[in-house]
């Protein structure tokens, strides 16, 4: 190369660099700045904006979800209730009964209150509920509690021995264990 070319070299090579360097001057310069950090915070403030605005959102959606839980457990309630309706006339029928009677036998009192027993039983398991069986049976922690032991022969180590008070379950969960006397051999 000559010379003339090497001193064009040169001299477009410094042009190239004066130019990138008013290049780079103009990023750095105060109005290019200034237009640089009102832009950031123009979009720091729509950002701000729209995470209220889902904030709010989902506070509403949450309210809005308690007040349908709210309702779905007062229908349900009433539905029951409304099941349960029919006992409390049973036993407004037997009281009245019982008052317009001078003398009632035990027999007849007795196969009333099995009556509303087992209307009561019959809307407990429409809703989900089951007795827990005992009686006869091997003790089972899950199911029972144990609250007497006792020794008899012929029977079982763990058998349950009596019943004190039914347990239940409510939709196969334990609502209330029973309570039993079990056999220790």
């Amino acid at each position: 190369m000559s010379k003339k070319g090497q001193a064009k070299e040169g001299h477009s090579q410094k042009g190239k660099e004066r130019h990138s360097a008013e290049k780079t001057q103009e990023k750095e310069s105060p109005s290019h700045k200034g237009n640089e950090r009102k832009d950031l915070k123009k979009e720091m403030q729509e950002l701000r904006e729209a995470l209220q605005r889902l904030q709010a959102e989902f506070e509403n959606s949450r309210k809005r979800l308690e007040k349908e839980k709210s309702e779905f457990v007062k229908v349900a309630k009433a539905g029951l209730v409304k099941e349960l309706l029919p006992l409390l006339d049973s036993i407004e029928a037997g009281e009245r009964h019982l008052k317009q009677e001078k003398e009632v036998s035990k027999g007849a009192a007795l196969e009333g209150i099995e009556s509303i027993k087992r209307q009561l039983l019959a809307v407990l398991k429409a809703e989900g509920l089951e007795e827990i069986g005992a009686l006869g049976g091997k003790f089972d922690p899950m199911l029972h509690e144990c609250v007497m032991q006792g020794k008899e022969e012929g029977k079982k180590d763990e058998e349950i021995l009596e019943e004190m008070q039914k347990g239940y379950l409510f939709n196969g969960n334990v609502i209330r264990h029973s309570k039993v006397k079990v056999n220790k051999a």
